[in-house]
């Protein structure tokens, strides 16, 4: 309720001193709309857009990138109460804000449990204050799916935890039908299921979490024609991205050529640092987590969940992305614990300063991530 409060404060204070970005572009529910009631159209900025367009027309060309679960959840309920299109743009919108912040808070209360399985209290407050200050938490209370793909996920690993392994698939399932990552619960849940020694019969179900793609790439054969067109217009909604396999270490290359040239005054400044940061830090997490015994198949989904979208050259995106990744978080909260008392709470500071000042730039339309 803090976080959400501090978040509206935020918007309000920003919609009244900060300017809008140069531009009539990725504004939520459209330029007009968005100038008219700022306080709400501003949490569907940049892909919000989409969802809302899918949730009310359907798909459309270039937004075949945006998985289906969450923009058809929105039109579930939102439709029954739409008569025209600035009521279906409104009602769309307090859905997803609405949808969005239930997943968020059912995804924290059973992380807390997941975490309770392994660590101490303290440990899983503290993973959960810092996913709540991480700079792009905001997106969690969005008209963004995050929220929906982390509940799904967590649910996933909470149920192969204790055993359940059709609903450990049925959850994998939703989430591979939300975002992309869904697809890496199968290898994870199939190294959590060795390590558990776990009956082949029994977790066999888990096979079916492809399908949850498998049948989004159906649909778009269909439509488009192209089944993978989710992965080849990146490059085109999103400008870094590019065709082929790039290697980190290249990526890391341009990162730092992008922190020494680009104009220190330029807004998209600090977007470089925010994802050259980002990609650092969430590499080298998963490793520090191996080092500090954290579950196998948690490594393993932090990781390879990092690397995917990298492999496009760039790490535009990814300071959102990252937020779903539950055990990089998790390795976080037991690096700051062992931090001396005054670290830890500079850490924390920064990071909630640092989630102020995403949350102003992103309700003003500045890109973020």
């Amino acid at each position: 309720m803090v976080w959400k409060i501090i978040l509206i404060l935020v918007l309000l204070l920003s919609v009244r001193f900060i300017p809008l970005a140069v531009g009539d572009r990725y504004m939520g529910g459209g330029a007009l709309n968005y100038k008219l009631a700022p306080e709400l159209f501003s949490w569907a900025n940049f892909d919000g857009e989409h969802y809302l367009s899918i949730s009310i027309f359907g798909y459309k060309f270039l937004e075949q990138a945006f998985f289906p679960a969450y923009p058809l959840l929105i039109s579930i309920f939102a439709k029954p109460f739409s008569r025209d299109l600035l009521s279906s743009l409104i009602n769309s919108t307090l859905a997803g804000l609405i949808i969005s912040n239930a997943s968020f808070l059912l995804a924290l209360l059973l992380l807390f449990n997941l975490l309770r399985i392994d660590y101490s209290k303290k440990i899983a407050y503290l993973t959960l204050t810092i996913i709540l200050i991480f700079p792009t938490s905001f997106y969690f209370g969005a008209v963004y799916s995050e929220s929906l793909f982390l509940l799904f996920s967590i649910l996933s690993f909470l149920s192969a935890r204790k055993g359940r392994w059709f609903w450990a698939a049925f959850f994998g399932f939703l989430s591979c039908a939300t975002r992309i990552f869904g697809l890496l619960i199968l290898p994870a849940l199939l190294i959590e299921a060795y390590q558990q020694r776990a009956h082949l019969l029994k977790v066999a179900w888990i096979f079916l979490i492809p399908l949850g793609l498998g049948f989004y790439m159906l649909y778009q054969y269909l439509t488009v024609g192209d089944a993978l067109a989710f992965y080849h217009l990146q490059k085109l909604v999103g400008e870094q991205h590019q065709s082929g396999l790039t290697l980190l270490p290249q990526v890391y290359y341009r990162y730092v050529k992008m922190v020494l040239t680009v104009d220190k005054f330029n807004p998209i400044y600090q977007t470089v640092l925010l994802e050259f940061f980002v990609g650092i830090t969430f590499f080298l997490l998963p490793l520090y987590g191996y080092f500090k015994k954290v579950r196998p198949s948690y490594i393993f989904y932090a990781l390879i969940s990092f690397l995917l979208p990298t492999i496009q050259g760039s790490f535009s995106s990814v300071p959102r992305y990252v937020i779903v990744f539950f055990p990089s978080f998790i390795a976080l909260a037991l690096f700051i614990n062992n931090l001396p008392k005054f670290f830890r709470i500079i850490s924390l500071f920064g990071f909630f300063i640092g989630l102020i000042l995403e949350a102003a730039l992103f309700f003003r339309v500045y890109w973020v991530a």
